[in-house]
């Protein structure tokens, strides 16, 4: 077990004994220094110490509270193909976490063509360039350089911050915050005690909450995360929705079918920051998930992974191996058909974000996007 995984399952009250108490007392103070450094930041800004960029096009952020898999990106898409639909032009920036690429500036795609791959560009962000082609993606550590940059050379109504509610170098006019319903404060411990990445009383600063896979938790919980939240913000609109299975497809084709995992034996492949939701999605719809492998987020896969994710398959006799669209395009199709041989099925299954009973609320919201400046 690596040191973050063990780490991890401290935190997570996993581990026991005077190794793990001692680790969960250094945590707790590196998290004291962790929030004093969120705190003077942000006072920073408050004070104008620090400036924030104001650009020439409206600023929508969309964040979260923790590390790890809320479901951003869905939402990313969503909000870029509603405004598309309405005749206006986006423009996504994002931080390129885990990508080759150096540079101050990156362009992953410039709706004409791809230019990165993968591994340049990170694999949320080629993701994103892959599934909305209408949209420039940009990438870049400093939002103040990629946004002046995306005004300047692509003039859009809409500039999508991918990950923006902690950065503040760029005024936003909406703050986005998505809560995962299954894990929606952790332990209510900031960074690295827990995997809040501030206190939890700054969302008083959203516009909005879009609770997701609220499909997989009981309305209990359901009510108490409302409560919670409008308790913190009574303000912000709450929209609740959840990730939709759509279409399975060949990893080494963009052939689709209908989703149907009826009583199918599954192996799940994925390096997510959730990976048990994209498990229990995989029962939701019928499957026996007869075994999982699980990687880091933002994993890049090698071709001894490939073997061993076939060997696996093979050993356990499943009808097919299944990973996400993230997984998909950090994993070589030439590897998928060199290894597997075709012996087992290796798809991708489609997700989309999906308003479960809150679609006024979110039309309204973007009503209200159409219209506000922050400045």
């Amino acid at each position: 077990m690596e040191v973050e995984e063990y780490l991890l399952e401290v935190v997570q009250g996993n581990k026991t004994g005077i190794v793990a108490q001692i680790l969960l007392i250094i945590l707790k103070a590196l998290s004291k220094i962790y929030g004093a450094g969120i705190f003077i930041r942000r006072k920073f800004y408050q004070w104008g110490i620090k400036k924030e960029e104001v650009l020439a096009t409206k600023v929508i952020s969309i964040g979260n509270i923790t590390v790890g898999g809320t479901g951003k990106t869905p939402l990313v898409k969503l909000l870029a193909l509603t405004l598309l639909e309405a005749d206006y032009q986006v423009v996504i920036l994002n931080r390129g976490y885990k990508a080759d690429f150096s540079g101050d500036i990156g362009v992953v795609s410039d709706a004409k063509e791809i230019l990165m791959d993968a591994k340049q560009a990170g694999d949320e962000a080629f993701m994103l360039a892959k599934e909305l082609p209408q949209v420039p993606v940009i990438i870049g550590p400093a939002r103040r350089q990629t946004g002046a940059y995306a005004a300047q050379r692509f003039e859009p109504d809409f500039i999508i911050l991918d990950d923006g509610f902690q950065h503040w170098q760029v005024a936003r006019d909406y703050d986005l915050v998505v809560i995962d319903a299954t894990n929606p404060f952790d332990n209510g411990e900031l960074l690295p005690r827990g995997l809040l990445r501030e206190p939890v009383t700054s969302l008083n600063r959203a516009h909005a909450f879009l609770l997701t896979k609220t499909d997989q938790v009981e309305q209990a919980e359901l009510t108490e995360i409302r409560r919670r939240l409008i308790e913190i913000n009574p303000a912000a609109t709450i929209i609740t929705t959840k990730h939709q299975p759509t279409y399975l497809r060949e990893l080494v084709s963009d052939r689709q079918q209908e989703v149907d995992l009826t009583e199918q034996r599954v192996l799940a492949v994925s390096g997510i920051g959730n990976p048990e939701s994209f498990e229990q999605t995989l029962e939701d719809l019928g499957a026996e998930v007869v075994e999982q492998i699980r990687f880091r987020d933002h994993h890049q896969y090698s071709k001894n992974e490939i073997v061993e994710i076939f060997s696996l398959a093979s050993e356990v006799n499943v009808d097919r191996i299944i990973t996400t669209e993230k997984d998909a395009v950090s994993i070589k199709p030439k590897l998928v058909t060199e290894i597997g041989q075709e012996r087992i099925d290796f798809e991708v299954l489609g997700m989309e974000m999906q308003i479960i009973d809150s679609q006024d609320k979110f039309s309204d919201l973007v009503a209200k996007m159409e219209v506000a400046r922050c400045k």
